[in-house]
C-alpha cells in the first residue's frame, strides 16, 4: 500500500474504457494536447502504438517492457528475478561458490522507471524545442546492463569476463565499521591513498595503540589487504579505535581530514538527519491508506520559483470515472 502511495504520489487517475467508442474518443482528445505518453507492454494501447502516435504527433511516446519491442525475446515473459539475470547485475551478485543473487526489493523495475524518466526527460526537450515528437522504446534488461560499471568495457577490451566475488574483491577497509553509538563506513583501499594515509596519519597522532598494527609495512601490499586475515585484523584494529567515538566526532574529523568516512544511517536517523531539515526536504501528507498525516519525501531540487507541488496519490480503488 505505502508503495503505491510513494510511487504514484502527485498523480491523477482518470479511468476509459478504451474498448469503447466513447473511451478512444476521451483518450484521443486527452493525447492531442499530452506532452508525454507512457505505454507498458501487456497494458492499454501497448500494441496500438500506430494509432496512439496519430492521436499525439507532437508527444514523446514512451514504450517499456523486458525486453524492448523488437527482436527474439520482445514477448517472452519476465519478472524481477529473470530481468536481474538477463540484465547481468545477478551473475555479479554473491559469491563465486555460490549461485547468482538476486538483489532485495524490485531492483529491476526501480532502474527501468529511473532510465525510462531520464530518456523520456531528453525526447521531451527536444520536442519543446523544435515541436517534433519522439518514440523511446525502453528495454529493462539493457538498463539493467548499462548499470554494470565497466563489466562490459571489460570484455570489450579485454575479452575477461566479470565475476561476482563476495567479500574476495574488496579492501579490507572498504566496509562498516562499529563505533560508540552505530556503525560508519569507511573506504581507504591503497587505490584511495589519501583517504588510507589521513586515516593512519590521525591514528598515530592519539597514540592509539591501533597506529603500531597500520604502519606496519604488510598494509602496502594490496594482494594481501584482501584476504580474510587482513580484514579480521583490520576489524579488530579499527574498531579499537573507532568504538572510543560517535559517528557524528568520527564524521566530522574525516571531513577535516579527507577521509572517506561517514555514518550509516537508520531511516530513523535520516528523518532527523540536520541538512534535510535545513532544506525541508521531508513534507506532512495527508495519505489516503493512513488517515493521518506522515512525513513523506519532498522535492529533490530547488529552484528560483516553487514548481514542486505534493499531493496524494489518487486511490487505486476510485478512479475518477470518464
Amino acid at each position: 500500500i505505502y508503495e503505491f502511495e510513494f510511487l504514484n504520489a502527485g498523480k491523477d487517475s482518470l479511468t476509459l474504457d478504451l474498448a469503447s467508442a466513447e473511451g478512444r474518443a476521451a483518450f484521443a482528445s486527452l493525447a492531442h494536447d499530452a506532452k508525454v505518453i507512457l505505454l507498458e507492454r501487456g497494458g492499454p494501447l501497448y500494441d496500438e502504438l500506430a494509432w496512439v502516435k496519430q492521436q499525439a504527433p507532437s508527444a514523446v511516446v514512451t514504450s517499456v517492457s523486458p525486453f524492448g519491442r523488437s527482436g527474439p525475446w520482445a514477448d517472452a515473459p519476465a519478472n524481477d528475478l529473470t530481468l536481474q539475470a538477463a540484465g547481468g547485475i545477478a551473475w555479479l551478485s554473491g559469491r563465486v561458490s555460490d549461485a547468482p543473487l538476486r538483489l532485495p526489493g524490485v531492483q529491476a523495475t526501480m532502474i527501468t522507471g529511473a532510465y525510462a524518466a531520464t530518456a523520456t526527460s531528453l525526447a521531451l526537450y527536444d520536442t519543446l524545442a523544435s515541436g517534433r515528437g519522439h518514440e523511446v522504446d525502453v528495454s529493462a534488461q539493457e538498463c539493467i546492463a548499462h548499470s554494470l560499471q565497466n563489466s562490459i568495457q571489460m570484455w570489450d577490451f579485454e575479452k575477461k569476463v566479470s565475476m561476482r566475488g563476495g567479500e574476495g574483491t574488496r579492501d579490507a577497509s572498504e566496509d562498516m565499521f562499529a563505533c560508540r553509538d552505530g556503525l560508519i563506513f569507511l573506504a581507504a583501499p591503497r587505490s584511495l591513498g589519501v583517504s588510507w594515509n589521513a586515516l593512519v596519519a590521525w591514528i598515530v597522532e592519539t597514540g592509539h595503540a591501533a597506529g603500531d598494527e597500520l604502519t606496519k609495512e604488510r598494509w602496502s601490499d594490496r594482494v594481501w589487504r584482501l584476504t580474510g586475515e587482513a580484514k579480521r585484523i583490520f576489524r579488530e584494529t579499527l574498531e579499537s579505535f573507532t568504538r572510543q567515538y560517535t559517528q557524528e566526532e568520527l564524521t566530522q574529523e574525516a571531513l577535516k581530514r579527507r577521509i572517506v568516512m561517514g555514518p550509516v544511517a537508520k531511516v530513523s536517523d535520516v528523518l532527523e538527519d540536520p541538512q534535510l531539515k535545513h532544506r525541508a526536504y521531508f513534507e506532512r501528507l495527508e495519505l489516503n491508506v493512513a488517515g493521518v498525516p506522515v512525513r513523506f519525501p519532498g522535492a529533490p531540487y530547488r529552484m528560483s520559483e516553487p514548481v514542486w507541488k505534493l499531493k496524494p496519490a489518487a486511490s487505486a480503488e476510485e478512479p475518477q470515472p470518464a
